[in-house]
This record gives structure tokens, C-alpha cells and sequence, in this order.
């Protein structure tokens, strides 16, 4: 599914959990510089950022926010700078703030949000699938985001590193340089339309600015949290069995492999 908008934009804030996944050790070589980007939210983002990326050879961005975050917040810039935008939600309700806090209870460490992970990997893994087509076969850099940048956008950085071969530590540490971000992600967040209540003084919204307020697990960008996940999926061999039922994996891999090591 894609998507274009001319809607009108609201404040920009810039990128604070952006990064070129140019330099990671994979199998027989390394990941390109200048060829696949991982951020938080751009749609919030100054126009001059998106401008820069575009420059750099951005040509397609893989949103994988839900419908609902789409819908408030739309990607404005991107037919204006000839890069598509491509959207396959990763979780359509799975990431609302209230949704969070009713499923937080069952995640009381970092080892259960790797499990969670795992499970969204499990049920979208069409959208998985097709988000590491779009990367494969883009003509020039793409960048993938979801809101801040950590759990979708992790989940996918996590498979398709796996499919290049890179080592699982090295996996784990590109997941876990977003805790440093953290801070900035929340405050940035705070201003984007789709997470804004509709009514800030109902029950829900007061339980989602204290859960937001506290030390869950699922707030951090913690190692364990993706260790677990690649252990739940059972590695690259689990991770190619799943990607069996909507694609050839190791022609999907060979592609990936194509485009983004040198």
C-alpha cells in the first residue's frame, strides 16, 4: 500500500533517533553507508532534514506506523521530493497508548517484550516480508521508521540484519543505541498529533501519562529485549522458515545482500 498526502504540517522538531545503518559488520563485508536509514518520526521533522536525506539518496520510506498515527500525521514532503512512501503497519492497534497499558501488566521484563516482538513479527509477517522487498528493490537509500523509532523500527532492523548475516551481538547493540535517546523521543512524541488524547482529563488518558511517567521495560531500549526476540523466532533458520510463507528467503537475502553490503 502506498500513500501521498499535500496535507498541511504542524511544528516541525527534528530527528532524534536517525541513523544510517551503513557500517555494521554482515556477512562478506559491511552495510553500505548512505543505503538504509532507521529514525524515529519524519513526518514531524523539519522539511530541510527530509531535503538532506533525499540528497543522500533517499528514495523510498517505509512507514510502519498504524493506519490511525498515518491518518493524523501523514508523510507531506515526500512526492514533493520525489521519494515514495510505502506503509505497512506493523501494528494496527497492538501500539496505541492505551492498548500498551492494558497489555503492560504481562510484560514485566525485558526478556517479555522481546517475546511481544516475536509475536508481532509472527502475525505480520506479511508486512515484514514486504517491507524487506521494498528495501531490496528501492533504486536508491530507504529509510524505515515507525513513531520513536525503537520497537517496530527495531523489529524490522532486527530481521533484516539477521538475513544479512550479521552476528547477533552486533544486532542487539544497533537495537539498544535508541536508550540514549529516550529521553528526547518522549518529549518529541509529546507533540505529535496521534498522541494526543481526545479527552485529557478521562481515566484512560490519566492512566497513560502514568504508565508513560514510569520505568516500565517496554520504555527502554533495553539488549535483552531484542536478544529475546531473535531466541523466541529461533534465530535466522526460524526467521527464514517464517519468511517462507510469503516469499523465497534466500533469494529475498541475495537481493538484501545485493543492494546494501559492500
Amino acid at each position: 500500500m502506498t500513500y501521498e498526502t499535500t496535507t498541511a504540517s504542524s511544528d516541525a522538531m527534528p530527528l532524534v533517533n536517525l541513523r544510517d545503518l551503513g557500517g555494521i559488520p554482515v556477512e562478506g563485508g559491511r552495510v553500505k553507508p548512505g543505503v538504509l536509514w532507521r529514525s524515529d518520526d519524519p513526518t514531524i521533522a523539519p522539511r530541510e532534514e527530509i531535503s538532506a536525506l533525499a540528497q543522500q539518496g533517499l528514495s523510498a520510506v517505509l512507514d510502519l506506523r498504524s493506519t490511525p498515527e498515518v491518518v493524523s500525521s501523514p508523510h507531506r514532503l515526500t512526492g514533493e521530493l520525489g521519494v515514495r512512501a510505502h506503509h505497512l503497519p506493523l501494528a494496527e492497534t497492538a501500539v496505541h497508548p492505551l492498548a500498551i497499558v492494558e497489555a503492560a501488566p504481562a510484560m514485566r521484563s525485558p526478556v517479555d517484550v522481546g517475546r511481544w516482538y516475536a509475536g508481532l513479527v509472527r502475525s505480520h509477517i506479511h508486512e515484514v516480508a514486504e517491507g524487506l522487498q521494498v528495501i531490496g528493490q528501492a533504486e536508491g537509500g530507504v529509510l524505515f521508521h515507525c513513531a520513536a523509532g525503537k520497537d517496530r523500527t527495531g523489529i524490522l532492523a532486527g530481521v533484516a540484519l539477521t538475513l544479512l548475516g550479521a552476528d547477533r551481538s552486533e544486532i542487539v547493540a544497533d537495537y539498544a543505541r535508541t536508550q540514549k535517546n529516550l529521553t528526547k523521543i518522549f518529549e518529541r512524541l509529546r507533540y505529535a498529533a496521534y498522541a494526543q488524547p481526545k479527552h485529557p482529563d478521562d481515566e484512560g488518558a490519566a492512566r497513560a501519562r502514568a504508565f508513560f511517567s514510569s520505568n516500565h521495560p517496554l520504555l527502554t531500549a533495553a539488549e535483552d529485549s531484542m536478544d529475546s526476540m531473535l531466541s523466541e523466532l529461533g534465530g535466522s533458520g526460524g526467521i527464514l522458515d517464517l519468511l517462507k510463507r510469503e516469499t523465497d528467503p534466500d533469494e529475498l537475502a541475495e537481493e538484501l545482500n545485493a543492494k546494501l553490503v559492500e
